[in-house]
């Protein structure tokens, strides 16, 4: 597991248990980095919205946490009923008090994905646009060192910003390319590793779609 999927990984179930006093091992996250890119990837998620899928990846690896957490105190965990809501992880987590500081933390992170479109949006790089694959996965992998950093810094805040931000280039990724077409139905987990291939992502005769401007209606985010 390469350090960036380690930063990321704890910093996603970080924001989940952020009020909830909950405290986490280096190895449990190492061992759900799976989790939060494949929720990425899931066929749904090409028809709904960055923060949607934000949100739900959050609230799926802090379901996760929480059942680790249990199980090692010798507790019974249940997960609630699908689809998942803050209050009902607040719940399955005994934190309910804390519903309300997740919401702001998950709603922080959506904000700052969603700016990526206002801030970058002559940017390819961000969007996986223009078949600047490279240059995308730089975005991803020079955030997760920022991430790092201001983990070690314990500046928690500025950690999650730029996760918010390079989210939204990992989830654009899978509709700005021809990664699902090419018959993938796995997560290309180097996007987050720096010096590795991402792959054949599209051949050059296919031009690759602007970002929410000529992406076709049903794939749009």
């Amino acid at each position: 597991m390469s350090p960036g999927s380690v930063a990321l990984c704890l910093l996603l179930m970080q924001t989940g248990v952020y009020g909830f006093n909950i405290e986490l091992d280096r190895e449990f996250a190492i061992n759900f980095i799976g989790q939060i890119i494949s929720d990425l990837i899931r066929s749904e998620a090409a028809n709904q919205k960055h923060e949607d899928i934000t949100q739900r990846a959050i609230l799926n690896i802090t379901l996760q946490a929480c059942r680790a957490v249990a199980l090692a105190d010798g507790k019974d965990f249940s997960f609630p009923s699908e689809p998942f809501t803050v209050e009902s992880v607040a719940a399955a987590c005994r934190k309910s008090k804390s519903s309300k500081r997740f919401r702001q933390t998950i709603k922080f992170i959506q904000q700052m994905n969603r700016l990526v479109d206002a801030r970058h949006a002559s940017d390819p790089e961000y969007h996986f646009d223009n078949e600047k694959f490279a240059e995308g996965r730089r975005t991803i992998t020079r955030g997760l060192e920022i991430i790092k950093a201001s983990n070690k810094e314990m500046n928690f805040e500025a950690a999650r910003e730029r996760l918010g931000e390079i989210t939204h280039p990992l989830q654009d990724f899978y509709t700005h390319s021809n990664w699902v077409e090419l018959g993938n139905t796995l997560p290309n987990t180097n996007l987050i590793r720096s010096g590795t291939s991402i792959g054949n992502t599209a051949g050059k005769e296919l031009l690759q779609c602007q970002c929410l401007v000529v992406l076709p209606k049903e794939r749009e985010i």
